[in-house]
């Protein structure tokens, strides 16, 4: 009984196996949680130090009275303490011009330029130019300006507009220099203002030729082909034609009748008295009947593109005639190699009617060919036409005369011509009017049916007065430019921009011509300028 018992196997109760194991791992994971918090806490201490300081410096800020600095103290470097300052216009109160008028008179006020529509207009009172000397308005300038107003419509000045009237003053150049004030002098350059289209380059159909043979045939021999440059003259192809070997034929035997005709007339005629006298009527009429039937074979051939005249066979023998009447319409040097080559007299030359480029051939020896059937085409590709679309409104701006520059796709360089017809139809579809120019094409460097940019020329000014883009704003009511004092550098001087009225005419490469508002010579603010327009929108609101 005591072995069993010995040999019986120790048996642990579940429960107390659970407990051992599971005390260590909960003691582990409480562990790591506060390992996380901790170095949490480590990591915000930096923010909360930081947060704290400016908490501090906040309050002995607000204890001691900080203020935040004014956008003019900010511009002009200058601080309000100690020192009176227009806090409206930026400057100290002592050099305000727009607080103290007399400090800085505006002087004699124009008003409103119907002409040109600015106000105080410079062309008509150079005068109001910010110069050192007065200014010259020639007799181009008006007409330079009448021109770019009749050209297109323009955005219009608004003459109730008051904003000419201001002024930007600046407490001193540095002032100016550190709000990013930048400038650009009014100058005079090229402007070319355009009407821009797409168009097409075609071959002038007045110059192409579409050639076939005067009759039904067989293609015996193609001299030339697509790209040959041909003359007027030249032979093209042969054309094996049985109608007009027989029209040939005919010829020869009408000749040969009537000499023979005209030789019994001749010969009857010497003997009036002896024989009746109306077998000398009949052979006048036999006379009269072939020289009838040698006109209607001339006539034939010539309906085939050979014509001939009679009296070239007087001066023939017979032999001569017959090969004249073979090779009829064959130029010479032809003549020679054909009298080695063919022996038919079937062959109708298919000649070049003027100088040109073979564009096209449709002819192969041995292929049958008509009147109805196109065996080349001849382009003189000298000069081409420019077909371009425009739309109705802008059609009416263009006459005929006007300068055309077109760029084929695909091209660097431009084509110049000349616009030659303006349609008076208007395209159903697309509402636009067919415009037609010539261009030169000596250089032959233009394709037909080549597609690209085109611009018709309405105006085109090599003296215009310009300025840079962003020195032309927009404020609602007028175009502005802001021109610097003529005495803006001068020791003591008020540190002033005027707030001009311009009339802005076409861009051309980063640059806008002034219809009227400025003078070559004055200096504008080209860059920078948001200072000054803020300025100016201050005022508007502080008015409204």
């Amino acid at each position: 009984m005591n072995d069993m018992a010995t040999k019986q196997p120790m048996v642990t109760a579940p429960s107390e196996t659970r407990q051992v194991n599971a005390l260590p791992t909960t003691t582990h994971s409480t562990s790591n949680r506060g390992m996380r918090i901790g170095r949490g806490l480590v990591r915000m201490i930096p923010t909360l130090v930081i947060f704290a300081l400016l908490i501090t410096i906040a309050g002995w800020g607000h204890f001691h009275e900080w203020k935040i600095p004014k956008f003019s103290e900010l511009t002009n470097g200058k601080s309000s303490v100690g020192e009176a300052w227009c806090d409206e216009h930026g400057v100290p109160e002592a050099i305000c011009i727009s607080c103290n008028a007399e400090l800085m008179p505006k002087g004699q006020l124009f008003g409103w330029c119907k002409e040109h529509g600015v106000h105080e207009c410079v062309l008509h009172h150079p005068e109001l130019g910010q110069l050192a000397s007065l200014a010259e308005i020639t007799e181009d300038d008006l007409d330079r300006a009448s021109r770019a107003i009749a050209a297109r419509p323009r955005t219009e000045n608004d003459s109730a507009c008051k904003v000419h009237l201001r002024r930007i003053q600046f407490a001193s150049t540095d002032a100016a220099d550190r709000a990013g004030i930048d400038i650009a002098i009014v100058d005079r350059g090229p402007i070319v203002e355009t009407i821009k289209t797409t168009g097409e380059i075609v071959y002038d159909p007045t110059l192409v030729s579409h050639l076939a043979s005067r009759t039904e045939g067989t293609i015996w021999r193609v001299e030339k082909n697509v790209g040959e440059y041909v003359k007027a003259g030249d032979v093209l192809a042969f054309v094996d034609a049985a109608v007009v070997g027989q029209a040939k034929a005919e010829l020869m035997q009408a000749l040969v009748q009537l000499e023979w005709n005209r030789k019994t007339l001749l010969r009857l005629s010497g003997l009036e008295g002896a024989i009746s006298g109306h077998r000398v009527l009949d052979a006048e009429s036999e006379v009269a009947k072939s020289e009838v039937a040698v006109q209607q074979a001339l006539q034939k051939l010539s309906n085939f593109g050979l014509a001939l005249d009679e009296s070239d066979f007087e001066r023939q023998s017979a032999e001569e005639r017959k090969i004249s009447i073979r090779f009829l319409g064959i130029p010479g040097d032809a003549v020679k190699t054909l009298e080695q080559t063919a022996s038919s007299s079937n062959l109708v030359p298919v000649i070049a009617p003027r100088d040109g480029l073979i564009v096209k051939r449709d002819a192969a020896p041995g292929e049958m060919v008509g009147p109805t059937s196109s065996i080349f085409t001849i382009a003189d590709a000298s000069r081409m036409w420019l077909q371009l679309n425009l739309r109705l409104e802008e059609a009416q701006r263009v006459q005929i005369g006007q300068k055309i520059i077109f760029r084929p796709d695909g091209s660097d360089d431009d084509s110049i011509g000349t616009v030659t017809w303006i349609s008076t139809d208007v395209d159903t579809g697309t509402r636009t009017v067919q415009i037609r120019g010539e261009l030169d094409n000596s250089g032959g460097q233009l394709r037909n049916e080549t597609f690209g940019a085109g611009e018709i020329v309405l105006r085109e000014e090599f003296q215009a007065i310009v300025v840079p883009d962003n020195a032309i704003h927009w404020e609602g009511c007028c175009h502005v430019a802001f021109v610097r004092d003529k005495d803006y550098l001068k020791e003591g001087s008020f540190k002033v921009f005027h707030t001009r009225s311009v009339r802005p005419g076409a861009k051309m490469n980063g640059y806008t011509e002034v219809i009227a508002g400025l003078l070559p010579g004055e200096i504008v603010v080209a860059k920078g300028s948001g200072i000054l327009r803020a300025e100016l929108l201050k005022g508007n609101l502080g008015a409204g």
